[in-house]
This record gives C-alpha cells, structure tokens and sequence, in this order.
C-alpha cells in the first residue's frame, strides 16, 4: 500500500476494489472492539495515531509515547466530563466522542487529500 496506486496496478491488483475490501474490513474491526469495551478501545485506538503524528515511526518511542497519548486523553476527557456542566457528570464515552469524532475525520481527510 506504501508503494502507491500505480505500482500497485501495474503488479495487476484492483485498487478501487481492494481500498473498498480495506475500508469495510478496518471499519469492521475498529468497531468491534469499541462495541464490546467502549471507550477504552476508542482510546486504544486513536492513542496510538496521534503518538504516531507526534514521535514519529521509531519504535522505542512509540510504545511509550502511545500509552502515555492513551491516559492522557481518558484523563483529559474525565476532567472535561466532569467540567462541562458544574454537578452534572457526563458519560464519558460521549467526551470522548466529541473529541475522537472530529479527529478521525480530520485524520481520514488528510490521507485522501495526501493518496489523491
């Protein structure tokens, strides 16, 4: 996939075909860990994109970098939770959801914009 289209189309893959398997396929196994544990694995899976977007690819930062990313969001999104509306206490799957909402679909928006 890092080669790009064209390399991959001239080895003989169908990439129209083959993104469309690999979204629906991503899509899928992004939201059964979220539909089993909830937050927590919407946590364990932007943590490790904004560690990535922040250190890098080196690998002896990275682990650290995306468990440290992980508590810092939970812990942000509890304060903010418990913040919002002074002796209301939100859920916190739905701060995080305002927060993880726009970051993915900023996320996703800036891969298109870079693959076209």
């Amino acid at each position: 996939l890092r080669l790009g289209e064209d390399k991959a189309a001239s080895f003989g893959v169908k990439v129209a075909r083959l993104r469309l398997e690999t979204m629906m396929m991503v899509s899928l196994l992004a939201a059964i860990p979220v539909a089993f544990v909830g937050t927590i694995g919407f946590i364990g899976l932007v943590g490790p994109h904004i560690a990535r977007m922040l250190i890098g690819e080196d690998q002896r930062f990275f682990l650290p970098a995306s468990a440290l990313s992980g508590a810092l969001i939970l812990s942000a999104s509890s304060v903010a939770s418990k913040s919002l509306i002074p002796g209301t206490i939100f859920p916190i799957g739905i701060v995080t959801s305002l927060i993880g909402i726009p970051f993915f679909i900023s996320l996703i928006l800036s891969n298109v914009r870079r693959s076209w």
